[in-house]
């Protein structure tokens, strides 16, 4: 029995022994197997450390860049547009419209400048900048002339503006020019020699100047008068040679003025007119539809807008007026001349859906193949808006000066989608 108890014990000793040693070369396997663990870890830690820092470095030197750019970015509305191919067939159309400027030509040079038109307002050296409006079409709806003391500025300053765009082919192609001026009852009454809404100041300046050519200013005293009724009937003189049918803005009123133009694309393509063209005045033209054709499909027909501007062409072209009498005036068609006519209607402003104006106007825009006829002549004097549910839009906010200054606005839309939008002297913009 001691025996056996020996030999248990015995060999509960040897396989602790072997325990021991098991334990032992299982420790030294775990503790170098560790230290291969650890330093295996350790060295994806460092990788992963070199990694971030790669990545903090990329982000800090792109905000530096980003920041360095601003510092350095073009003056605001300045932008440089870089002409290529691609930037053509994604260039959006844009239109601007001015209404009666009547004689205010600062109103006009800070519309321009505001719309984005024009590099600056002041100086002699005013650029229509050309990058930035590739696309852009800019109509004046006419009433340049007539109550401010600035007429012949003002007309002279837009039509050197369209000189700079002038392209070969735009001479011939009036209506489709990218600047484009219309006619307005008043540029109608310089050719037919009624001069009275011309203001005073201005006939007195441009009677000083033809003086002063000819050096006989001094013999005039500024304070007298008689000197001042002098001046003003040299100015008369001046202002009716300006206005003939030779003369530079003669011409433009009578042979390259437009009734009315289409321009824009999808939903800002619109008719542009100074008093508005309604459907009995295509009745008195004997316009019919298979005159014209505004899809240009076949390529042979004119649009309805061209067809229009000829007949006023044809029937402007050459014309001298000499008096206010009425024979003289009635040389021309009623619906060129008339009350009611295209240059002196007052009937679109006054349409409506229960007088059946609204029709009138809804039937001509689809004539014309627009969304919406844009019109001038009736001051709104609470600024531009739209009648007619947005099918007519009325844009003369009596801006100029002779008009107390109202509302200072310029029309103004952009793009396929586009929505029409009054923009003043400051560049703030609603929707009208």
């Amino acid at each position: 029995m001691l025996r056996a108890k020996a030999n248990r014990k015995k060999k509960q000793g040897g396989n602790d022994d072997f325990d021991d040693d098991f334990r032992k070369k299982e420790k030294e396997k775990d503790t170098f197997g560790g230290r291969k663990r650890k330093k295996k870890r350790k060295s994806g830690k460092d990788d992963g450390s070199l990694l971030k820092d790669v990545v903090a470095i990329g982000i800090l030197i792109c905000f530096f860049l980003f920041v360095f750019s601003l510092y350095f970015k073009e003056p605001r509305g300045q932008k440089v547009f870089v002409k290529t191919k691609e930037n053509n067939k994604r260039a959006r159309t844009k239109v601007i419209a001015i209404g009666d400027v009547h004689g205010d030509e600062d109103v006009l040079r800070r519309l321009l400048f505001a719309t984005g038109a024009t590099d600056k307002v002041l100086g002699e050296d005013v650029k229509w900048v050309k990058e930035r409006n590739e696309r852009t079409v800019l109509v004046q709806t006419g009433d340049v002339v007539d109550r401010g003391k600035d007429s012949i500025g003002s007309f002279t300053f837009i039509r050197d503006i369209r000189s700079q765009v002038l392209v070969p082919g735009d001479e011939d192609d009036v209506d489709r020019r990218q600047i484009r001026l219309l006619v307005g009852n008043h540029e109608l009454m310089a050719i037919q020699a009624d001069y009275r809404f011309v203001a005073k100041e201005e006939l007195v300046a441009l009677g000083e100047a033809q003086m002063e050519k000819y050096g006989e200013q001094e013999k005039i005293h500024p304070d007298s008068t008689i000197g001042k009724k002098a001046l003003q009937k040299v100015g008369l003189l001046r202002w009716k040679k300006l206005f003939a049918p030779d003369e530079a803005f003669g011409k433009e009123i009578r042979e390259f003025g437009s009734v009315v133009t289409v321009a824009g694309e999808g939903n800002c393509k619109s008719a542009f007119s100074h008093a508005g063209v309604l459907p009995e005045h295509l009745k008195e033209m004997k316009i019919r539809s298979e005159d014209y054709d505004n899809t240009d499909g076949s390529g042979l027909k004119k649009s309805l807008d061209k067809v229009i501007n000829e007949h006023y062409r044809n029937s402007s072209k050459g014309v001298q007026m000499s008096g206010n009498s009425w024979q003289e005036r009635s040389r021309l068609p009623s619906w060129i001349n008339g009350g009611d006519g295209v240059f002196w209607t007052r009937e679109p402003p006054d349409a409506s859906e229960t007088n059946g104006g609204c029709d009138k106007i809804k039937e001509i825009v689809d004539l014309l193949g627009v969304k919406r006829m844009v019109i001038g002549h009736t001051v709104q004097w609470q600024g531009m808006n739209s009648i007619c549910g947005g099918k007519l839009v009325l844009i003369d906010s009596g801006m100029s000066y002779a008009y107390g200054g109202r509302k200072r606005e310029a029309f103004v839309c952009e793009g396929v989608n586009g929505v029409p939008m009054a923009v003043d002297t400051n560049g703030k913009s609603r929707r009208i």
